[in-house]
């Protein structure tokens, strides 16, 4: 009998080549679910039934997040390497990538997956650093800044996970801090993840964004359009083409302005962290 995740891969394949034979399309962005489905998109570019390109985006979203990190820490003046960050869906496709790049910064680590052979092999990856942890629990009530990007289909952190004054970078969709915690925890200052400005040219609405904002994920791929480029970007992400990423969106005019929670922009004068 054909399980639920064959045929939504099936759905997936016959869209794409729907795409491609009637609007001759040939670079396709996986989004939300449909990349886990299929692998990072590695399942995808296997089948010969589609002959364009696939991206999951995630390599530009990745580089987002940790811009979002940045952003809030120089606002309120505060040092990474002084702060322990954990990573909620640690070996994700964006979680990995998240990793790589901001636990060397970071005083103290923690990894948090539900495999913990996944999160030992993510360790290994990470052995020049000895500033971590790795758990199967939601162990986050020691963690300054949190950063979520896994695909839970409910909110995963609630008010005792969060300590005084933490800092919640939600990459999640749907999100993994609900907005009921936000109003009972006014102290602590969560932001929305994975969301870009677009081009001061194009201030439209997409529904359910801020005015002029944008999925990074969706930003990256028009990104490709606009370059030309005729590659994969599936699977783990390559951190050089996360770097390119940045490069293209700097080029293009696709930046990271004004913080939001919940859709809604951040007043930073309410938030003394």
């Amino acid at each position: 009998m054909e399980q639920p995740a064959d045929q939504m891969r099936k759905k997936i394949l016959e869209l794409a080549v729907f795409l491609q034979n009637n609007f001759d399309v040939d670079l396709i962005q996986l989004g939300g679910l449909t990349t886990s489905i299929t692998k990072g998109g590695k399942w995808l570019i296997q089948q010969r039934e589609f002959h364009g390109f696939v991206n999951h985006g995630d390599s530009y979203t990745a580089a987002v997040t940790c811009k979002t990190v940045h952003k809030v820490l120089n606002l309120f003046r505060k040092d990474t390497s002084e702060l322990t960050l954990a990573m909620v869906g640690a070996y994700g496709i964006i979680g990995e990538a998240v990793s790589k790049l901001l636990v060397p910064e970071f005083k103290h680590s923690i990894l948090i997956g539900r495999r913990e052979h996944k999160l030992q092999e993510l360790k290994e990856k990470l052995k020049e650093n000895d500033n971590i942890e790795t758990t199967t629990e939601i162990k986050t009530k020691d963690a300054d800044v949190i950063v979520t990007a896994t695909n839970h289909p409910t909110t995963l952190l609630s008010s005792h996970h969060l300590k005084k004054n933490a800092i919640v970078v939600d990459v999640s969709q749907p999100p993994n801090l609900g907005l009921d915690v936000c109003k009972s925890r006014p102290d602590v200052f969560r932001i929305d993840g994975g969301f870009v400005d677009l081009p001061k040219e194009y201030n439209f609405q997409i529904p359910g964004l801020p005015r002029g904002k944008i999925f990074a994920c969706v930003a990256e791929v028009f990104m490709q359009a606009l370059e030309n480029e005729k590659k994969h970007h599936v699977g783990t992400i390559d951190l050089n083409h996360l770097s390119k990423t940045e490069k293209w969106a700097e080029k293009h005019g696709f930046t990271l302005n004004e913080l939001t929670n919940f859709a809604i922009p951040i007043n930073l004068i309410s938030f003394k962290i």
